[in-house]
């Protein structure tokens, strides 16, 4: 999934959807592996551990809505991280973070 128009960000953001109904995923090991693997632009910026994915009735995954919520911390209910570009780790996306970000003060 992109997001255009990120302050902060430089052409487009990535998220990542992964489904963790286990709550188990370690954030660790994948940001690790995303070093090891992408460039830093291709990185996704943003997690999102979905419980379940939702698919249409021809059995496709249903991104549209995923795409609309974005990392709107108010419309999402399933877990979401961001980057923090500094430790290269995902960190939880707190409300006072995602302030941060819409106002362009934190760097991603």
């Amino acid at each position: 999934m992109i997001m255009n128009n990120l302050k902060g960000t430089e052409g487009k953001a990535g998220m990542a959807a992964i489904v963790d109904p286990n709550h188990s995923y370690d954030l660790v090991a994948f940001a690790d592996e995303m070093k090891k693997q992408l460039p830093a632009y291709a990185r996704p910026i943003f997690l999102r551990l979905l419980s379940e994915v939702h698919k249409t009735s021809t059995f496709k995954f249903q991104k549209t809505e995923l795409r609309k919520e974005g990392y709107e911390i108010s419309a999402v209910k399933d877990k979401l991280y961001y980057l923090e570009p500094r430790q290269c780790r995902y960190l939880p996306l707190t409300e006072e973070v995602y302030k941060r970000i819409q106002l362009g003060l934190e760097k991603l």
